[in-house]
């Protein structure tokens, strides 16, 4: 499939139309505060994120009755527990000796703990199969306008969370099965990277009214300088965000302007999403100065989702990555087509295809990539 299909696709379909997954929010002309106990989002769901949105809005109809309304993680009056679990199958073309491979994997296993010590304090913790993605932090909503105080390991708040790590403006192609062989395949942040630790930080959360909301963060490196003389436990990394998403009926946008400097590196962004009836459009653009040392990056990620019915959405995907400005040197952009199915409010299933082309002289163009992956959680 050609690149001028795929970037005539998502031009008609925008020109059309103009749910931890970036677009629900937008759906709901919300912050992720709304489904999730994070006020920046992802993780373990609230009340409203597993009673409502998983119970009522996404599992097919025929089975949405078999849900279990009483379920929320609650255990006791104080403290909640939830978990997400994915699982992977993928497909994909061997360039040393032309032959298709196929592997089966687990990606993700994480259980988390919330204990309210009080209505506005509480303390979260995300235990992980994985040790760097372990999490803990508190948080204390004692800040005008319900706002928030954060403090603890976890990451920065910048762009729109998405749940696929290989998307360029998030880690990018890993050092295995999905890399295509050249030497920067995303914007490698907001993952933790050969078994580091996630940042210690202190965030301040200031929703305005009207759909608003600001925050800032400060905290420890979150790319780790190997050999590095300075105190890992300084203060290197200061993260912004200005948000906005409300909803207008059918009609609902979101913006946000983002902008991080940490150590010579310095990144700036704009992410937004627009939902109108059963289409839902949502991107990011990002630049990186000093990712590569003396050069500016480009990731750019582009989501076009449509619910043909509920529990069944048709996905629609660009992604975007260019280290140097320079597009025969190693820029690479990835088609992918799918569908999202959630049989059960406690169950969903991705079936996708994924194309990439790299733009570098007499580089030999990967094949295509089939993936099936199986989340469920708690």
């Amino acid at each position: 499939m050609s690149k001028i299909f795929f970037s005539f696709l998502s031009f008609f379909l925008c020109l059309d139309f103009a749910f931890a997954l970036p677009r629900f929010a937008v759906q709901n002309g919300s912050s992720c505060m709304a489904c999730h106990v994070n006020p920046t989002g992802s993780g373990l769901r609230n009340d409203y994120g597993s009673n409502v949105v998983a119970l009522e809005e996404l599992p097919f109809k025929r089975w949405q009755a078999k849900g279990d309304e009483d379920w929320d993680g609650t255990v006791g009056d104080h403290l909640q527990v939830g978990g997400d679990f994915r699982v992977q199958g993928i497909q994909y073309g061997n360039t040393a000796d032309t032959t298709r491979k196929s592997a089966v994997f687990p990606m993700q296993a994480e259980v988390y703990a919330y204990l309210e010590l009080h209505e506005n304090a509480g303390l979260f913790t995300k235990l992980s199969a994985k040790s760097s993605e372990t999490e803990f932090w508190g948080l204390f909503k004692v800040l005008p306008q319900n706002g928030w105080i954060r403090v603890g390991q976890t990451l920065p708040n910048y762009g729109i969370r998405l749940d696929d790590h290989t998307s360029f403006i998030r880690y990018g192609n890993t050092p295995n099965r999905t890399s295509v062989g050249l030497d920067q395949e995303g914007l490698h942040l907001f993952w933790s990277i050969m078994g580091t630790k996630k940042p210690f930080m202190i965030e301040l959360g200031l929703p305005f009214g009207n759909g608003f909301q600001f925050t800032a963060s400060g905290g420890t490196p979150l790319i780790p300088i190997p050999g590095s003389p300075n105190n890992p436990y300084e203060m290197k990394n200061i993260t912004s965000q200005l948000y906005f998403a409300r909803s207008f009926g059918k009609f609902s946008p979101m913006f946000s302007v983002n902008f991080m400097k940490e150590n010579n590196l310095s990144l700036m962004g704009i992410a937004g999403g627009l939902s109108f009836s059963k289409f839902t459009w949502t991107f990011e653009l990002d630049k990186a100065e000093n990712l590569i040392d003396g050069k500016n990056s480009y990731a750019y990620y582009d989501e076009l989702a449509w619910e043909i019915k509920q529990g069944v959405h048709l996905i629609a995907k660009y992604d975007f990555f260019d280290p140097d400005e320079k597009l025969l040197t190693g820029a690479i952009s990835r088609y992918t087509l799918g569908v999202e199915l959630f049989p059960l409010n406690v169950l969903e299933v991705k079936i996708q295809a994924r194309l990439s082309e790299v733009d570098k002289n007499g580089f030999i163009q990967p094949d295509p990539e089939y993936l099936v992956q199986i989340h469920t959680w708690f």
